[in-house]
This record gives C-alpha cells, sequence and structure tokens, in this order.
C-alpha cells in the first residue's frame, strides 16, 4: 500500500563543526571508537549522557561481539536504530531502525555475501566522524552520506542524497539486535505526509519489550509504502501491522533531508509529546552543538592535568562510556512502564533503566554518586518502584523487564550506598525495607541458602558464585542497617555475610563448590571453567576466591592469617594464564596470571593489598593495569566495557581510588595517574594533586588531605563530597602511611576500674584534660591508654613495716623491676604530685625501693618483688635471690638518681634521702670508680648460656678489654645487649649528669660533702675523658659521638633505640641540644649510616641488635620527636606512632620495617607511658594545635 502527500520546502543548509578546542571542550579528548574491537562491545553513534535514545549504525552480524551493533572489524550497516546497549554480554534492542536508500531493496537484514540480499550497505570508515553526540559516516551502495544527533528522547538525522527520484528512508521494525526477535510491529496511518509513527514489541533478553515512535521529515514525503505482512487494522485505531516502511522522496544533488524519530516506552502520544518538547524545530547544528554542550557539561565534572595526551583520551573516553547508562526510561510527562507490565506515572522522580548492576555497583554506580549525585535519588527511587512492582529490586533490568541475568542481589549493594552515603531524594527507611525484603526472597537460590546456610552446588548451577554475591550484598545490607540504627538487622545480615566461608577448603587455600551434604566438589580444578555451567558465573576458583571485600578480615581467617593470604594472593598473578575446559568463559580476559580484569568479579582484588597493609602492591598491579590493559585503540578495553563498569574502573582508579567494599562508604587509595585533577562536587571542587608524580614515583609516601597529614589508606565519600584537595607525595619506596590493621572503633583498652592496679586522681584529671584538647580521636585514645598503663598496670604500692611507701614496679610483661625502666616509667607523673598526695607516696616508695635495690646488688639491672630467686638458671654466678638479672649497666645507677633529683626538685620532699640513699650512693660511686678499671678488670663477670650473642660477655665474662682513660665501663647497653667496646658513651654522659645531680642532694639534704666532693671529682674526670675520646670525625657528617669506644682507638659508630642513645642525651639533659656536634650526631644516626637504623614499608627508625635486624623500636621515634625543635618533624613522628601500633593503642617494644603488625612485647608500659609523657610535654608546649593538625 502506498500514501501519497504534498510536498514542502524544508532543507536546511550548512555543515556541522566541532566546537572550538579550549579549556571547556572536553569533547575534543573523546574517542568513542575506543573499545568497539575485541570484546568491548560499546556502542558507537550519538546520544546525550544517560539519554533514552542512543542513535546509531547497526551491523548485519549478530554475534557475540555486536551486541552493541558495531564492531571495528565489520563496515556492514543494515541501518540506524534508535535503541543500543554499550559493553553488554548479551545482545538486545536496536529499536526502530532508519535507513536511507536509493533504488530498490530487498526489505531483510540481508548477508553480507550477497549485497541484493537486504538493506545494507558498507560504511565508509575512512569518512566516519564519531564524537559524543555526533555521528556521520558515508554509505557506499547508496552514495548517501548520513549523520545524525540526538537530545534525551529523540534522533535528529540528515542524509545528504545524490539527485534521485527513487530516494526513500526505510524504517525497518523487524531486526533488533542478537536475541531480540519482533513479535507485533506496525505503523499509524496519518494524512500528513511529513509523519509516520508506530510501534515496536519484540522479546529477547527483554522478554517483553515496548517501544513507539513518531518520526518527522524535513520535507513531506512523496509516498509511503508499508511492507510485510502490510495488513491494515482497524480494531484499535487507523494503523497497519507490518515490519518495513518505506518514505520516499525526490532529491536533488547533495540535498538534505532531515528526519526526527521519538521514542517513548508508552504510546505514540508520549512519542509526539517528546518530540514537540525536545526538538520542535529542525536547526541540526544547534542541536548537534546542544549535544556536545550537554556532553561537555558531565565531562567538565572532572579536570585532569597530564603530560601524557594518550592517557588524556583514554580517561575522557572512559567517563564518556560511564553515562550512556543508566538511561531515561518515560516521556516527558513522567509515564513510563513498569516492571508489571502497566503504565505508571513517576510522581516526583524521573524513572531509568539499563541496570546491568552485577557489573556496575562495584565502581559504574559509586562514581555516579560522585559525579552525579542529582540523579542518585531518581535511580534509587527507579529501583524501589520497581521493588514494587516486581516484588524485589532489580538484578539486570532493561525497558520495564527482569532480565534476572547475572548472579547474588547487585541491586541490594546500589541502594545500601546511597543509604550510607546519605544521598538524600528518598525514603530511606522503604529502601532498607526493600534491601530485607530482597534479601530474604526464597528465589534464585535463596530458598537453599536459608535451609544450608550455603547453596549446595549439588542443587543449583553457578552455587558459589550465587553465594557469594548474596553474602556481599548482606554485608551491603548491614552497613546501611547500622547507618540507619538498625541493631537487630545489621547483626544478621552481618551474621549472614560470613555465609561463603562454608566454600573456603583449608586444604586448597579456593573457594570450592559444596555439596548439601558437605562435601567438596571433586573433581576439582582451580583453573578450570566451563561457560555458565558450573560453580562459578564468569570465572573460576583463581577469581571468586577473592570475593569478600566486605569481609576481608574473615577472608584473612579463613587463610589462618594475614602472610599466608597474602602469599596466595601474590601467586593469582604469577600462576599461567591458561584457563582449562573446552567450553571456557570468554568473559575471563584480560588476565595477568589468573586475575582477570576483563570481567568484575575481579575489579577490587587489586586493592586488597592496600587494605591488608600492603600498599605498593595496588599501586605496582593498577599501574600495570591502568597502562597496559587500557590504550586508545579500538581494543582497547580487555574485556566487555559492561555498561560503564570497566572505563568507571579506569576512572576512579586513575584518579588514585577505588570503592572495594560495597556500601562501605570510603574509597580505598592505589596509585593515581595524573599529577592534578580537579572534581566538581556538591561543597565545590575536589582537588587531587599527585606530587613527583612518574611511571617510576608510582607508590604513595604521604598523604594530605585540607593541608593536614592523612593517616588513612581510604577517603571517606563525606570528605570528598564537601570539597578540599588531597595531596599525595609519590615517589619510588615501598610505604605504608597508614595503621593497616585500624580498628572500626576506638574502644576504651585500660583495665577496668577494678582490676587497676594503682588510681591517681590527678593522673585521671591529666587525662581528661588533655583528651578534652585533642581533636583526633585516635591520638586521644592512644594517649588515654597509654599514659596510665604503668600505673593500671605495672605498679605494685605498699607500705613497709615503718610505715614507708615501698613501690615495685614491673617493666610490663615480664614481672621484674629494671631499675631504668622503672625509673622512666613513673618520671612523668612527677609533675602532678602537688595535686595528688597518694601518687607522691607512690613515687616515692619507687625511689626508696630502687635504692634499697642497689644496695642488695649494685652491679644487677633487674630485681624480684622478693627473694623468690626467679632468674634465668644459667646465669654465672649465681645471685642474691632477689636479684632477676645481673647485668652491669651504667644506667641502672642513672636512672634512680635522675628520678631522685626530679622528684625532690618538684615536690620539695627529702624524706627519701635517708640512710639508704646515702649507702646507695656511696656504692654507686664505688661501682662506677671500680668500671673506670684503673686497677684491672675487677671481679665482675657475667656468663650465660645463650644462643644470643650479645647476651652474654665473651672473654669468660669480662669482656673485651679497655684501656683505662677515665672513662666507666658498662657491660651492657640499656637495651640488655652486651658492649662490644666497653666505654658506652651515652651511658657515661648519663653519669656526668647523674652524678652532679646527687653530688646537689648530698650537699643539701644530707650535708655529705664529701661523698659529693667525690661524686664531682668523678663527674669531671669522666667530662673531661668525654671531650678526649668520646668524638670521633665521620667522612659524611663531621665530628660525632661515637656510641662506644675503648680507649685504644677502636669504636663503634652506631646508635642503639634504647635510652640512654646518643640521640636521646638532649632529652636527658645530658648534652644540649643545639650542640654542634650532637646536631651531626643526630643527623648520623638518623640515616642509613647507622647500621641499626632502618627505614621499609611500614617506617623509619632505630633498633638496636637486642630484638634483631629491621626491627624499629618506637622509643626512637618517640626520642627524635623529644628531641626536636622542628613541627613538622615532631608531626612525622607522632604520625609514626600512630600508624605502627598495629591497631592495638598501646606501643610495642619494636615492630618490623616492613610490617608493623609484626611487633615484640604486646605490654611494654616504659614505651606506653613515654608515649604518654611525650603527648604531654607537647601540650603543655602548647603544640595542640600541631597534634590537632593531623587527620
Amino acid at each position: 500500500m502506498k500514501l501519497s502527500g504534498l510536498l514542502f520546502a524544508a532543507a536546511l543548509l550548512g555543515a556541522c563543526t566541532q566546537s572550538a578546542a579550549g579549556d571547556g571542550d572536553f569533547t575534543r579528548f573523546v574517542d568513542p571508537k575506543i573499545g568497539t574491537g575485541g570484546h568491548g562491545h560499546v556502542f558507537v553513534g550519538a546520544n546525550v549522557p544517560f539519554g533514552l535514545v542512543q542513535v546509531g549504525p547497526t551491523s548485519i552480524p549478530q554475534a557475540w561481539d555486536w551486541t552493541s551493533g558495531y564492531h571495528d572489524s565489520d563496515s556492514t550497516v543494515i541501518g540506524f536504530s534508535h535503541t543500543h546497549l554499550s559493553g553488554t554480554g548479551i545482545g538486545d534492542l536496536f529499536d526502530i531502525t532508519v535507513m536511507p536508500v536509493v533504488g530498490e531493496v530487498t526489505y531483510a537484514r540481508g548477508e553480507e555475501k550477497d549485497p541484493a540480499s537486504g538493506l545494507w550497505s558498507y560504511a565508509d570508515r575512512t569518512q566516519e566522524i564519531v564524537r559524543p553526540g555526533y555521528y556521520s559516516v558515508p554509505l557506499v551502495r547508496y552514495d548517501v552520506t548520513a549523520e545524525m544527533t540526538a537530545t534525551e528522547r529523540v534522533g535528529l538525522h540528515r542524509y545528504t542524497f545524490p539527485a534521485s527520484d527513487a530516494a526513500a528512508v526505510v524504517f525497518d521494525l523487524e531486526n533488533g539486535g542478537c536475541w531480540d526477535k519482533a513479535t507485533d510491529t506496525g505503523f499509524r496511518f496519518s494524512d500528513d505526509s511529513t509523519r509516520i509513527a508506530g510501534w515496536r514489541y519484540s522479546t529477547g533478553w527483554a522478554k517483553d519489550q515496548k517501544v513507539y515512535f513518531v518520526a518527522e521529515f524535513s520535507k513531506p514525503a512523496k509516498g509511503i509504502s508499508y511492507l510485510q505482512p502490510g495488513e491494515p487494522d482497524d480494531s484499535k485505531m487507523p494503523r497497519i501491522v507490518a515490519r518495513y516502511a518505506r518514505v520516499d522522496f525526490d532529491t536533488a544533488e547533495g540535498e538534505q533531508l532531515l528526519v526526527k524519530v521519538a521514542l517513548s516506552p508508552v504510546s505514540i502520544e508520549g512519542a509526539k509529546a517528546n518530540l514537540a518538547e525536545e526538538l520542535p524545530g529542525w536547526d541540526f547544528d544547534t542541536t548537534v552543538a546542544a549535544a556536545d554542550k550537554a556532553w561537555n557539561d558531565e565531562l567538565s565534572k572532572v579536570k585532569i592535568e597530564t603530560e601524557d595526551e594518550t592517557s588524556k583520551r583514554i580517561f575522557y573516553t572512559a567517563l564518556y562510556h560511564t553515562m550512556v547508562a543508566p538511561s531515561l526510561f518515560c516521556d516527558v510527562n513522567g509515564d513510563y512502564r513498569g516492571a508489571d507490565g502497566k503504565v505508571h506515572t513517576a510522581s516526583g522522580f524521573t524513572n531509568y533503566t539499563t541496570f546491568s548492576l552485577w557489573d556496575t555497583y562495584r565502581a559504574a554506580m559509586p562514581l555516579m554518586t560522585v559525579l552525579h549525585p542529582e540523579r542518585m535519588p531518581d535511580i534509587v527511587q527507579t529501583m524501589l518502584t520497581i521493588a514494587d512492582e516486581q516484588g524485589r529490586l532489580p538484578v539486570w533490568h532493561l525497558w520495564g523487564n527482569e532480565t534476572d541475568c547475572m548472579v547474588g542481589n547487585p541491586g541490594i549493594p546500589v541502594v545500601a550506598d546511597a543509604i550510607v552515603k546519605q544521598i538524600p531524594g528518598f525514603d530511606r527507611e522503604k529502601a532498607f525495607e526493600a534491601i530485607r525484603k530482597t534479601a530474604m526472597d526464597d528465589g534464585r537460590g535463596g530458598d537453599l541458602r536459608k535451609k544450608y546456610g550455603y547453596i549446595p552446588c549439588d542443587r543449583m548451577n553457578e552455587a558459589v558464585a550465587y553465594d557469594m554475591e548474596y553474602a556481599l550484598a548482606d554485608g551491603a545490607a548491614a552497613r546501611a542497617a547500622e547507618a540507619l540504627s538498625r541493631e537487630d538487622d545489621a547483626r544478621f545480615f552481618e551474621t549472614r555475610s560470613r555465609s561463603y566461608r562454608n566454600y573456603f577448603d583449608p586444604q586448597t587455600r579456593f573457594m570450592r563448590g559444596r555439596d548439601s551434604k558437605g562435601g567438596w566438589r571433586t573433581p576439582f580444578s582451580p583453573f578450570a571453567s566451563t561457560h555458565r555451567a558450573d560453580d562459578y558465573c564468569e570465572g573460576n576458583a583463581w577469581q571468586y576466591t577473592w570475593l569478600a571485600p566486605h569481609d576481608v578480615g574473615g577472608l584473612v581467617a579463613c587463610f589462618g592469617g594475614k602472610k599466608v593470604l597474602l602469599e596466595k594472593l601474590d601467586s593469582l598473578f604469577t600462576v599461567s594464564s591458561i584457563v582449562e575446559g573446552g567450553e571456557t568463559s570468554p568473559d575471563i580476559s584480560g588476565l595477568i596470571g589468573q586475575y582477570a580484569h576483563g570481567n568484575e568479579p575481579s575489579h577490587h582484588v587489586l586493592y586488597l593489598y592496600t587494605m591488608l597493609g600492603q600498599p605498593w602492591k595496588t599501586a605496582d598491579k593498577v599501574r600495570e593495569v591502568l597502562t597496559t590493559l587500557y590504550h586508545d585503540r579500538p581494543d582497547g578495553l580487555s574485556g566487555n566495557e559492561d555498561v560503564g563498569q570497566m572505563s568507571a574502573w579506569y576512572v576512579l582508579s586513575s584518579l588514585g581510588m577505588y570503592e572495594a567494599e560495597p556500601a562501605g562508604g570510603r574509597y580505598w587509595f592505589g596509585s593515581p595517574l595524573f599529577d592534578r585533577a580537579e572534581i566538581h562536587v556538591p561543597g565545590g571542587t575536589f582537588t587531587i594533586v599527585a606530587e613527583n608524580n612518574s611511571a617510576g614515583n608510582k607508590y604513595i609516601q604521604r598523604v594530605w588531605l585540607n593541608g593536614r597529614p592523612y593517616t588513612k589508606p581510604y577517603l571517606w565519600h563525606k570528605d570528598l563530597m564537601a570539597g578540599g584537595e588531597l595531596i599525595f607525595e609519590m615517589g619510588t619506596e615501598e610505604k605504608v602511611w597508614y595503621c593497616p590493621e585500624e580498628p572500626t572503633e576506638y574502644a576504651d583498652q585500660r583495665p577496668t576500674e577494678e582490676k587497676r592496679l594503682f588510681r591517681s586522681e590527678a593522673v585521671e584529671a591529666e587525662i581528661a584534660r588533655v583528651c578534652g584538647l585533642l581533636t583526633n580521636e585516635r591520638l586521644r585514645w592512644m594517649f588515654a591508654n597509654c599514659f596510665p598503663n604503668t600505673l593500671d598496670t605495672t605498679v605494685h604500692y605498699r607500705e613497709d613495716e615503718t610505715g614507708k611507701p615501698d613501690t615495685y614496679v614491673y617493666t610490663g610483661d615480664i614481672p621484674a623491676m629494671w631499675l631504668r625502666d622503672s625509673g622512666a616509667q613513673v618520671w612523668p607523673y612527677v609533675q602532678l604530685c602537688s595535686s595528688d598526695p597518694q601518687l607522691q607516696r607512690m613515687i616515692a616508695g619507687v625511689i626508696r625501693r630502687q635504692f634499697k635495690l642497689i644496695n642488695i646488688d649494685p652491679y644487677a639491672n633487674a630485681f624480684n618483688v622478693g627473694p623468690t630467686g626467679v632468674h634465668n638458671k644459667t646465669d654465672f654466678p649465681e645471685a642474691d635471690p632477689m636479684v632477676f638479672e645481673r647485668k652491669w649497666e651504667i644506667d641502672s645507677h642513672c636512672y634512680p638518681i635522675r628520678l631522685a633529683h626530679h622528684y625532690w626538685t618538684t615536690t620539695g620532699d627529702t624524706s627519701v634521702f635517708d640512710a639508704e640513699w646515702v649507702e646507695a650512693m656511696h656504692n654507686i660511686v664505688k661501682t662506677l670508680k671500680e668500671q673506670q678499671m684503673k686497677e684491672g678488670p675487677g671481679d665482675y663477670i657475667f656468663l650465660r648460656t645463650t644462643d644470643r650473642q650479645l647476651d652474654t660477655r665473651c672473654h669468660v665474662g669480662r669482656g673485651n678489654p679497655v684501656k683505662p682513660v677515665g672513662l666507666i665501663v658498662s657491660a651492657f647497653r640499656p637495651s640488655d645487649d652486651a658492649t662490644t667496646f666497653g666505654f658506652l658513651i651515652p651511658s657515661n654522659f648519663m653519669a656526668v649528669t647523674s652524678l652532679r645531680k646527687a653530688a646537689e642532694i648530698l650537699t643539701a639534704v644530707n650535708g655529705e660533702q664529701e661523698l659529693a666532693a667525690e661524686c664531682k671529682m668523678l663527674a669531671d674526670e669522666e667530662e673531661e675523658a668525654l671531650r678526649k675520646y668520646a668524638v670521633v670525625e665521620h667522612p659524611e657528617f663531621g665530628k660525632i659521638y661515637a656510641f662506644e669506644v675503648d680507649g685504644f682507638g677502636g669504636r663503634f659508630l652506631m646508635d642503639d633505640a634504647n635510652v640512654p642513645s646518643l640521640l636521646a642525651m638532649p632529652y636527658l639533659g645530658d648534652v644540649e641540644r643545639t650542640d654542634p656536634i650532637y646536631e651531626n650526631t643526630r643527623r648520623f644516626v638518623w640515616s642509613t649510616e647507622n647500621p641499626y637504623f632502618w627505614r621499609g614499608p611500614a617506617g623509619e627508625g632505630i633498633g638496636g641488635p637486642h630484638i634483631g635486624v629491621e626491627m624499629i623500636w618506637p622509643m626512637s621515634i618517640m626520642m627524635r620527636a623529644f628531641t626536636s625543635d622542628d613541627d613538622a618533624e615532631i608531626r612525622d613522628c607522632i604520625m609514626a606512632l600512630m600508624t605502627t601500633d598495629a591497631g592495638t593503642g598501646f606501643m610495642h617494644e619494636s615492630f618490623s620495617r616492613h610490617d608493623a603488625a609484626n611487633f615484640t612485647r604486646p605490654w611494654f608500659a616504659w614505651q606506653n607511658t613515654l608515649f604518654g609523657e611525650l603527648i604531654l610535654k607537647l601540650v603543655n608546649e602548647n603544640k595542640v594545635d600541631l597534634l590537632n593538625s593531623i587527620d
């Protein structure tokens, strides 16, 4: 049948030109053909961001690589369809295909081997132009140039014809995409020869799809023919059931014919209204410019700076691809077709479709929350409406149809993420009810999961994949419940989110199918894959073993520890990339080992390293993927683009972060690719700067947020959206700038009040005062834990038979009293004695006990609480039963004197300086003089049977010989390791100041002039010897203090962490901080020239032989802060201490430079109290702002 109409002139002239390149022209960086080769499956054509219409070419093939209608390897065109998918693994849509033709044609898709078999033509790809919002290509067969652009719901075509009386535009309602088959198609009659309208119903991936259209021409047609079958149907309206319509025109050479095609999911009337609203005119160039502006407005939300133009093209193309979908799915009046098949009106929101949620919940939807927060309420409301209409949240929703494609409950993480991020504009409680209803649904294996606690592999295909995705969704539901203070729901879903653990086989260390009787799937190979017909989904055991980003701690527990898990994770990238099986999944692509970047289950895996404390490995792998698995050629994607997911991964990762945990509300750091990026957010601009960034400098060294040092491995969404500046300092060293074991909450780690050994009201008040000044919650927590630790756990106060205080102080986890440690442990409490008499008595008891113990054995360093005889049974000679350890250390005398002097000058109390004190000073002076070795080696020896070289002394317990030059031998260092050269310089310095303090007390309090003079004389002699023998010339640092000397010229250039140390000398008051030799020494000891200085991923600092190589003592970091006059250096030290406590809230004896979770002595009161002392000192020195600058 043919209908004729009147002709009128309505030609538009002029060529479409691209907007001028400038700072605001971001579309020039977009190459939509990236991803058109390989298995990228991306859409090519014209659309606007998130538009209902995607108008572009459709090719003949209907195979897997043509699911978008276009592939770089093929230049056939059957027409220009108005709906397309982008990046999917299943084909559908291609609705309302329009083809300009000349002459008679066969109305069919056709075959490439027979040019006359259909409508198709070759496209001249050499002349093809494609950019956001515009597409143009010459059709070789017809000598027609086809151009197109779009609004949200309208496709606008401009065809340049040759001179012909047989020119036509064919409307093809038969041919859809791949799986899609037309079921009911036709056209509505009209007396207006400038219009044609119709409908297309089809079934395919979307089982019941309905599309309506209205088309308008820029000039009247001379006739319209309806074909196949072409039978009129007046039952509902004047219409004809047909597959094709040919609209004929006469055209002059170069004449341009414009065609507008508006779509509606509801009705022809809806399409007509959409056309009238969005494109009433005929200005093609203006429409192109408007589309270009729409794209620029969206692309400009992220502005990157880089010298790498290729990376810039890849980035903006990826960003472009993230905005093809979700797509609008409603008319301009809000009408849409619901999941129940009925027509609804969206009240107060815009309805969307194309929810490829199994793919996009991982990165594309989180990216939406950042770049398009204004759209997220509509998207969430759409999902909630779908849940109302079909009884559960969408899985893979397309044009009103639930396809149930893929596994799990991927709608839950998206809605939960919106709840956690406090996206406004929807009912959060209703949203959670939709989450809960969906999670509790019995369909798709939900009933099996309830019955068995997991989905048995003998009851359901892809059981492991289904259950692991369900577990992940449960984890997201738990986060949403927490955000809404729904504690019972949070506990329930948190518990159920661990169901994945049922699949972990501890023998193979893989997630493995488990049957209904609890047995493992056999045979089993982690490399094996049978596409969509095994226990996994588009993957194998290598890829699915890691799918628990919501419960990384639980995954670690499955493996039996972080070390084992990390070893297995490392092997993921190094094992063979061969996937076994006769029908392996083609989606397992983009392989590095068995890591498959070409498919979504792997996308979070690289960030597990950051979550587990090895961020440099995340950086290595992220950079490798960014630079090798993405490029700017047609095959520039390593797998299906998957409706924006593959591109969203690139966008987020190239910015330096990724939301690894679904609904976690935070973005984990990786390795930023660009020097600078500016993101438009509701709070203004969020700027990301990567300083010193390069291919080599790919590791994050330090992070700053809004001008403050930042000690987290992630960025909270709320901080991102508030605007600000994130600075990454990049470098070549492997670094951990955060605490990988950071607790989820800062729970009080102190013993309960009834279990605390000693309580001081003054100390409690000081804790409250300091914590009230500190704004950093973690620092408050650490101070509150550490400062009272000596009192809480090690102080045993009593009074002797005469009523005098007597206090025994443990060092921590060893139930013995070290003279050095105990003197240091109570030191910071002395300043509070004036307001707490009981605290003063306790400290007086420590002083009394110390001098009493010195009188028992002046060569001993540690004592028992009583004559228990506890000691190392191999020690020789046998000591008094009160002695725990008899290692001669100068500081065992110095620390008690230092404490006593501080106590006296602070409190004025002289009661502790009784006869016991005087006797102790006689013993101290006698011992120190003996150890000057003027009369020979003396009687002191120490031997121990041990496998530790420095836990005993050489030369049958006497140590290496020294030349008597006035210095004092210390058989052991404060680390309890034997000295190599007996004159330990920092201890000798401490002896000088201690003897002078003792002399001051002996003179003023006791009137012991002779003993005081003896102390002074010894101090003077030692000071003179230090001037002569302690200073050496270093080739790099100049004059420095040696650590040990022997008087013969032997010297040991190093420093040990334990105090007294070279670093700590100004802290102890033994040298001036400004002493030039100390300045040089300080630089030396904090350098790799010091053999016991260690630098590694976990941190840097000084250790010593006591624990072994590569172990850093936090004490050294504290001493660096105590002795610093540089606020930046002090801040760095505090940050280091905060990030190396393994999440315990306490200081440890030492930690590995590789991993701070590898530490020694979980309970070491001296270091804990020393940390509290440091924080208190800084507070009292008005450095609260410095402490509060740490985030």
